[in-house]
Protein backbone atom coordinates (compact mmCIF):
# COMPACT_ATOMS: atom_id res chain seq x y z
CA UNK A 1 0.00 0.00 0.00
CA UNK A 2 0.82 3.29 -0.75
CA UNK A 3 3.19 4.67 2.45
CA UNK A 4 2.08 8.00 2.76
CA UNK A 5 -1.44 6.55 2.61
CA UNK A 6 -0.36 4.75 5.36
CA UNK A 7 1.35 7.54 7.15
CA UNK A 8 -1.99 9.93 7.21
CA UNK A 9 -2.61 12.13 10.12
CA UNK A 10 -6.02 13.54 8.40
CA UNK A 11 -8.87 11.61 6.73
CA UNK A 12 -11.84 12.82 4.25
CA UNK A 13 -14.15 10.34 4.17
CA UNK A 14 -17.33 10.05 1.94
CA UNK A 15 -20.75 8.98 3.16
CA UNK A 16 -23.05 7.42 0.66
CA UNK A 17 -21.24 4.43 -1.10
CA UNK A 18 -18.67 4.84 1.12
CA UNK A 19 -19.26 4.41 4.60
CA UNK A 20 -23.14 3.63 3.96
CA UNK A 21 -25.26 1.56 1.68
CA UNK A 22 -28.07 3.73 0.86
CA UNK A 23 -30.39 4.66 -2.24
CA UNK A 24 -30.58 8.45 -0.48
CA UNK A 25 -28.15 11.64 0.29
CA UNK A 26 -26.39 11.58 3.06
CA UNK A 27 -26.47 8.15 4.07
CA UNK A 28 -30.59 8.20 4.97
CA UNK A 29 -32.31 4.98 5.29
CA UNK A 30 -29.33 2.81 4.96
CA UNK A 31 -26.90 0.48 6.59
CA UNK A 32 -23.14 1.12 7.27
CA UNK A 33 -20.98 -0.73 5.18
CA UNK A 34 -18.74 -3.46 6.15
CA UNK A 35 -15.92 -1.97 8.20
CA UNK A 36 -17.31 1.67 8.21
CA UNK A 37 -17.81 1.76 12.24
CA UNK A 38 -14.05 -0.24 12.82
CA UNK A 39 -12.31 2.10 9.85
CA UNK A 40 -13.21 5.34 11.90
CA UNK A 41 -12.80 3.50 15.56
CA UNK A 42 -9.32 2.80 14.39
CA UNK A 43 -8.70 6.43 13.10
CA UNK A 44 -9.64 8.04 16.14
CA UNK A 45 -7.19 5.53 18.32
CA UNK A 46 -4.48 6.80 15.96
CA UNK A 47 -5.14 10.43 16.57
CA UNK A 48 -6.45 10.96 13.35
CA UNK A 49 -8.04 13.97 12.41
CA UNK A 50 -11.38 12.95 10.54
CA UNK A 51 -13.73 14.98 8.52
CA UNK A 52 -17.02 13.33 7.09
CA UNK A 53 -18.15 14.73 3.76
CA UNK A 54 -21.04 14.41 1.89
CA UNK A 55 -22.36 15.78 -1.53
CA UNK A 56 -25.86 16.26 0.24
CA UNK A 57 -27.23 19.61 0.98
CA UNK A 58 -30.95 19.34 1.94
CA UNK A 59 -30.18 18.90 5.84
CA UNK A 60 -27.85 20.52 7.84
CA UNK A 61 -24.36 18.91 8.71
CA UNK A 62 -25.58 18.76 12.20
CA UNK A 63 -28.78 16.53 11.11
CA UNK A 64 -26.55 14.52 8.88
CA UNK A 65 -24.27 13.80 11.75
CA UNK A 66 -27.13 12.63 14.26
CA UNK A 67 -28.70 10.32 11.64
CA UNK A 68 -24.75 8.62 11.01
CA UNK A 69 -24.50 8.21 15.18
CA UNK A 70 -28.30 6.76 15.06
CA UNK A 71 -26.62 3.88 12.98
CA UNK A 72 -23.50 3.62 14.72
CA UNK A 73 -20.76 5.65 13.02
CA UNK A 74 -18.92 7.43 15.53
CA UNK A 75 -19.09 11.18 13.85
CA UNK A 76 -19.39 14.34 15.99
CA UNK A 77 -21.14 17.61 14.48
CA UNK A 78 -18.15 19.56 13.66
CA UNK A 79 -16.66 16.79 11.72
CA UNK A 80 -19.51 16.90 9.40
CA UNK A 81 -19.08 18.77 5.76
CA UNK A 82 -21.49 19.00 3.40
CA UNK A 83 -22.09 20.63 0.35
CA UNK A 84 -24.18 23.27 1.95
CA UNK A 85 -21.90 23.95 4.41
CA UNK A 86 -19.16 24.21 1.47
CA UNK A 87 -21.26 26.55 -0.12
CA UNK A 88 -22.08 28.66 2.88
CA UNK A 89 -17.86 28.66 3.59
CA UNK A 90 -17.50 29.68 0.09
CA UNK A 91 -19.89 32.39 -0.33
CA UNK A 92 -19.27 33.59 3.33
CA UNK A 93 -15.66 34.47 2.52
CA UNK A 94 -16.02 35.47 -1.33
CA UNK A 95 -18.93 37.32 -0.86
CA UNK A 96 -18.80 39.23 1.68
CA UNK A 97 -22.19 41.27 2.78
CA UNK A 98 -23.78 39.68 -0.43
CA UNK A 99 -27.63 39.10 0.16
CA UNK A 100 -27.94 35.51 -1.17
CA UNK A 101 -31.36 33.86 -2.91
CA UNK A 102 -31.17 29.96 -1.72
CA UNK A 103 -33.09 27.38 -4.43
CA UNK A 104 -33.73 24.72 -1.58
CA UNK A 105 -33.77 23.65 1.66
CA UNK A 106 -32.08 24.12 5.15
CA UNK A 107 -28.99 22.53 4.75
CA UNK A 108 -27.99 25.65 2.52
CA UNK A 109 -29.69 28.48 4.01
CA UNK A 110 -29.07 27.28 7.97
CA UNK A 111 -25.13 26.99 7.08
CA UNK A 112 -25.15 30.63 5.63
CA UNK A 113 -27.16 32.04 8.30
CA UNK A 114 -24.86 30.73 11.07
CA UNK A 115 -21.98 32.68 8.96
CA UNK A 116 -24.00 35.94 9.06
CA UNK A 117 -24.94 35.55 5.57
CA UNK A 118 -28.05 37.77 4.44
CA UNK A 119 -30.79 35.64 2.54
CA UNK A 120 -33.43 37.06 0.26
CA UNK A 121 -36.89 35.71 -0.32
CA UNK A 122 -38.46 34.80 -4.15
CA UNK A 123 -40.79 37.88 -3.13
CA UNK A 124 -38.28 40.41 -2.12
CA UNK A 125 -37.08 39.34 -5.90
CA UNK A 126 -40.20 39.30 -7.22
CA UNK A 127 -39.81 43.64 -6.68
CA UNK A 128 -36.43 43.98 -7.82
CA UNK A 129 -34.14 40.84 -8.64
CA UNK A 130 -30.99 43.33 -9.55
CA UNK A 131 -31.10 45.39 -6.59
CA UNK A 132 -32.10 42.55 -4.01
CA UNK A 133 -29.83 39.40 -5.11
CA UNK A 134 -26.14 39.44 -5.76
CA UNK A 135 -25.58 35.84 -5.40
CA UNK A 136 -28.03 32.67 -6.27
CA UNK A 137 -26.95 28.86 -4.71
CA UNK A 138 -29.13 26.03 -5.61
CA UNK A 139 -29.19 22.70 -3.10
CA UNK A 140 -31.23 19.86 -2.67
CA UNK A 141 -34.92 20.21 -1.46
CA UNK A 142 -37.93 17.79 -1.65
CA UNK A 143 -39.93 20.47 -3.78
CA UNK A 144 -38.94 23.59 -5.62
CA UNK A 145 -41.41 26.46 -6.21
CA UNK A 146 -41.86 27.87 -9.46
CA UNK A 147 -42.02 31.23 -7.98
CA UNK A 148 -38.56 30.68 -6.37
CA UNK A 149 -36.92 28.99 -9.49
CA UNK A 150 -38.18 31.82 -11.60
CA UNK A 151 -36.94 34.74 -9.08
CA UNK A 152 -33.29 33.03 -9.42
CA UNK A 153 -33.75 33.11 -12.90
CA UNK A 154 -34.45 36.54 -13.03
CA UNK A 155 -31.80 37.36 -10.50
CA UNK A 156 -29.34 35.14 -12.52
CA UNK A 157 -30.15 37.27 -15.81
CA UNK A 158 -29.55 40.41 -13.78
CA UNK A 159 -26.21 39.84 -13.28
CA UNK A 160 -25.84 37.29 -9.55
CA UNK A 161 -23.60 34.49 -10.17
CA UNK A 162 -25.17 31.04 -9.64
CA UNK A 163 -23.70 28.49 -7.78
CA UNK A 164 -24.91 24.82 -7.24
CA UNK A 165 -24.01 22.41 -4.28
CA UNK A 166 -23.94 19.95 -7.19
CA UNK A 167 -23.25 19.46 -10.67
CA UNK A 168 -22.97 15.59 -11.38
CA UNK A 169 -25.79 13.75 -13.05
CA UNK A 170 -26.60 10.97 -11.04
CA UNK A 171 -26.36 10.15 -7.22
CA UNK A 172 -24.82 6.91 -6.64
CA UNK A 173 -25.24 5.03 -2.42
CA UNK A 174 -24.36 1.44 -3.15
CA UNK A 175 -28.17 0.96 -3.77
CA UNK A 176 -28.32 1.47 -7.45
CA UNK A 177 -28.91 5.16 -8.28
CA UNK A 178 -31.27 8.38 -9.17
CA UNK A 179 -30.88 11.38 -10.65
CA UNK A 180 -29.40 14.41 -8.66
CA UNK A 181 -32.28 16.73 -8.49
CA UNK A 182 -30.49 20.08 -7.92
CA UNK A 183 -28.19 19.83 -10.01
CA UNK A 184 -30.91 19.50 -12.85
CA UNK A 185 -32.47 22.42 -11.24
CA UNK A 186 -29.09 24.65 -11.20
CA UNK A 187 -28.90 23.35 -14.90
CA UNK A 188 -32.45 24.48 -15.96
CA UNK A 189 -31.85 28.07 -14.37
CA UNK A 190 -28.24 28.60 -15.76
CA UNK A 191 -29.61 27.64 -18.96
CA UNK A 192 -32.90 30.05 -18.50
CA UNK A 193 -30.09 33.15 -17.84
CA UNK A 194 -27.72 31.59 -20.19
CA UNK A 195 -24.80 30.81 -17.84
CA UNK A 196 -22.87 27.71 -16.50
CA UNK A 197 -23.45 27.19 -12.77
CA UNK A 198 -20.45 26.92 -10.18
CA UNK A 199 -20.13 24.05 -8.36
CA UNK A 200 -19.51 24.54 -4.58
CA UNK A 201 -19.73 20.51 -3.53
CA UNK A 202 -17.55 18.01 -4.70
CA UNK A 203 -15.17 17.96 -6.44
CA UNK A 204 -14.53 22.12 -6.68
CA UNK A 205 -11.39 23.85 -5.93
CA UNK A 206 -13.89 25.93 -3.45
CA UNK A 207 -14.44 22.19 -1.33
CA UNK A 208 -10.86 21.62 -1.10
CA UNK A 209 -10.06 25.12 -0.12
CA UNK A 210 -12.36 24.80 2.85
CA UNK A 211 -11.61 21.04 3.58
CA UNK A 212 -7.87 22.16 3.79
CA UNK A 213 -8.46 24.79 6.26
CA UNK A 214 -10.88 22.67 8.38
CA UNK A 215 -7.75 20.10 8.43
CA UNK A 216 -4.49 22.55 8.76
CA UNK A 217 -2.23 19.62 7.84
CA UNK A 218 -0.01 19.69 5.30
CA UNK A 219 -1.37 18.27 1.78
CA UNK A 220 0.46 15.34 1.63
CA UNK A 221 -0.36 14.05 5.12
CA UNK A 222 -4.42 13.98 3.79
CA UNK A 223 -6.15 10.74 2.15
CA UNK A 224 -9.84 11.32 0.79
CA UNK A 225 -11.68 8.46 0.57
CA UNK A 226 -14.85 7.83 -1.87
CA UNK A 227 -16.40 5.59 -4.29
CA UNK A 228 -16.20 7.99 -7.41
CA UNK A 229 -14.39 9.84 -9.59
CA UNK A 230 -15.22 12.76 -7.87
CA UNK A 231 -13.45 12.13 -4.77
CA UNK A 232 -10.20 11.55 -6.73
CA UNK A 233 -10.24 14.78 -8.30
CA UNK A 234 -10.84 16.46 -5.03
CA UNK A 235 -7.78 14.76 -4.05
CA UNK A 236 -5.93 16.20 -6.80
CA UNK A 237 -7.32 19.53 -6.39
CA UNK A 238 -6.18 19.89 -2.41
CA UNK A 239 -3.26 17.69 -3.27
CA UNK A 240 -3.84 14.69 -1.30
CA UNK A 241 -3.88 11.33 -1.55
CA UNK A 242 -7.04 9.39 -2.82
CA UNK A 243 -8.47 5.75 -2.26
CA UNK A 244 -11.02 4.60 -4.25
CA UNK A 245 -13.06 1.90 -2.88
CA UNK A 246 -15.71 -0.09 -5.22
CA UNK A 247 -18.80 -0.26 -3.02
CA UNK A 248 -20.72 2.56 -4.68
CA UNK A 249 -20.39 3.96 -7.73
CA UNK A 250 -17.36 2.81 -9.60
CA UNK A 251 -16.88 -0.69 -11.01
CA UNK A 252 -13.68 -2.56 -11.31
CA UNK A 253 -13.97 -2.21 -14.95
CA UNK A 254 -14.68 1.19 -14.98
CA UNK A 255 -11.41 1.84 -12.26
CA UNK A 256 -9.17 0.13 -15.45
CA UNK A 257 -10.86 2.12 -18.36
CA UNK A 258 -9.74 5.80 -16.06
CA UNK A 259 -6.92 7.54 -18.11
CA UNK A 260 -3.97 7.21 -17.16
CA UNK A 261 -2.95 10.59 -14.41
CA UNK A 262 -7.06 10.16 -13.36
CA UNK A 263 -6.91 6.79 -11.51
CA UNK A 264 -6.78 6.70 -7.47
CA UNK A 265 -3.59 6.18 -5.28
CA UNK A 266 -5.13 2.94 -3.70
CA UNK A 267 -8.28 1.22 -4.70
CA UNK A 268 -10.13 -0.98 -2.83
CA UNK A 269 -13.14 -3.19 -2.57
CA UNK A 270 -14.45 -1.39 0.40
CA UNK A 271 -13.86 0.85 3.59
CA UNK A 272 -13.44 -3.16 5.39
CA UNK A 273 -10.35 -3.66 3.68
CA UNK A 274 -8.82 -0.52 4.36
CA UNK A 275 -9.12 -0.89 7.63
CA UNK A 276 -7.79 -4.12 7.49
CA UNK A 277 -4.47 -2.66 5.71
CA UNK A 278 -4.33 0.44 7.92
CA UNK A 279 -4.45 -1.77 10.93
CA UNK A 280 -1.26 -4.23 9.23
CA UNK A 281 2.12 -3.67 10.08
CA UNK A 282 2.98 -3.98 6.82
CA UNK A 283 2.83 -1.34 3.84
CA UNK A 284 1.82 -3.00 0.24
CA UNK A 285 2.79 -1.45 -3.32
CA UNK A 286 0.62 -3.95 -4.81
CA UNK A 287 -2.29 -2.38 -6.75
CA UNK A 288 -3.16 -6.02 -8.14
CA UNK A 289 -3.47 -7.73 -4.85
CA UNK A 290 -5.83 -4.39 -3.39
CA UNK A 291 -8.53 -4.84 -5.57
CA UNK A 292 -9.06 -8.39 -5.32
CA UNK A 293 -12.28 -9.16 -4.59
CA UNK A 294 -13.58 -6.21 -5.68
CA UNK A 295 -16.73 -7.71 -6.96
CA UNK A 296 -17.24 -10.25 -4.16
Amino acid sequence: MNEQIHKSTAWVLDVDGCLMRTAKAGGAGGEPMAGAVSLLTHLRDTGAAVVVCTNASQRTPEQYAAHLRAQGLDVNDAEMVTAGSAAADFIAAHHPGARVLVVGAEGVSGPLEQRGVSLASAADLAVSPRVLADVVVVGAADNYDTSLINAACLAVDAGAPLYTTVDVPWFHGGLGKSVAVSATIASAIGWAAGVAPQVLGKPSPALAETLLTRLNRDAGEITVVGDATVEIELARHMGANSVLVLSGATSLSELDALAEGKQPDLALPGVLELHELLSSPSIQDSRTTEIQGAQR
